[in-house]
């Protein structure tokens, strides 16, 4: 599945503190307005990535980028930082509850690193007539370039 990532339909920076999740489940929300199940996914899914990053934040004053894409086909969205600021989810950890609710809700996601960069990010697909809260499950992809 192709996601146009030239554009973003949403990019913007988040302090890592208490307040980012909710800030970001709201930008999220405003975003598209696709059916009430696939928002309720995509912005459960946001605020799973944002908590993560604030819980594993070593600095005060870090930052990170929210990006979304959201045409017709997928809903892509990545949080992006440098690497010291955004650390890789660790399986088998009780607290990583978002790697479960990533592996059941998204299609895709994954973390990944370049250089001092990193980005994780998740993609969910649009079908007219199915929820993303339904039978199937998601898998994890291979991970991709941070390059944009």
């Amino acid at each position: 599945m192709a996601v146009d990532l030239m554009g973003p339909d949403l990019q913007m920076r988040l302090r890592l503190d208490p307040y980012a999740p909710r800030a970001a489940r709201y930008q999220v929300a405003q975003v598209d307005r696709p059916s009430p199940d696939l928002r309720d996914a995509v912005t459960l899914l946001t605020s799973e990535l944002v908590t993560s990053a604030v819980q594993h934040c070593r600095s005060e004053q870090a930052m990170v980028e929210l990006r979304a894409w959201m045409p017709a086909d997928v809903v892509r969205i990545e949080l992006r930082a440098p690497r010291c600021d955004l650390e890789p989810p660790f399986e088998g950890e009780p607290r990583e509850y978002s790697l479960l609710l990533l592996n059941e809700l998204a299609d895709r996601w994954s973390f990944d690193e370049r250089g001092e960069r990193a980005c994780m990010w998740f993609e969910i697909d649009r079908h007219p007539h199915e929820s993303p809260l339904g039978d199937g499950a998601g898998t994890r992809m291979p991970a991709k370039s941070l390059a944009s």
